[in-house]
């Protein structure tokens, strides 16, 4: 979530630095795209914080019946699905999500509510951890 705010983070920058450059520059141009800037800049910076405690507050417990999982700063949301309708279990990994060993875990089950549960930044371990405990599962009922 870090890396996705930075990159937009710098993408305007450069736009904005960009079209400065561009433009005649004196000093009331200078003025307000400094002020944009660093408008900007306390924004990306209060964005990354919210991202942070929304990260923070992520829970998942597995017990032996049930996987529950718990999201939300503002608006809290706990999702429980039991492992008897459970369908099938997914591990996603983009590439910026490879490269820093993380992967989303998607778990589908009996419906047409297509993915009922998504948890996002798992260590690619762990990710493989909880499907082989929930497969194990599937398998013994």
């Amino acid at each position: 979530m870090v890396l996705k705010r930075l990159l937009v983070f710098l993408v305007f920058s450069i736009t904005v630095l960009v079209g400065y450059f561009i433009q005649l520059q004196d000093w009331f141009t200078s003025l307000i795209l400094f002020s944009v800037l660093g408008g900007f800049f306390f924004i990306f910076l209060g964005l990354l914080w919210l991202a942070k405690a929304h990260f923070n507050r992520k829970k998942f417990k597995i017990s032996d019946k049930h996987i529950a999982y718990q999201e939300g700063l503002i608006f809290q949301r706990e999702t429980t699905v039991p492992f008897t309708r459970i369908q099938h279990i997914e591990i996603d990994e983009g590439p910026l999500e490879r490269y820093l060993g993380l992967a989303t875990l998607s778990i589908y089950t009996a419906g047409d509510s297509g993915r009922d549960l998504k948890i996002n930044g798992l260590e690619l371990q762990k990710a493989q951890e909880i499907k082989t405990f929930i497969s194990n599962f599937m398998k013994d009922e």
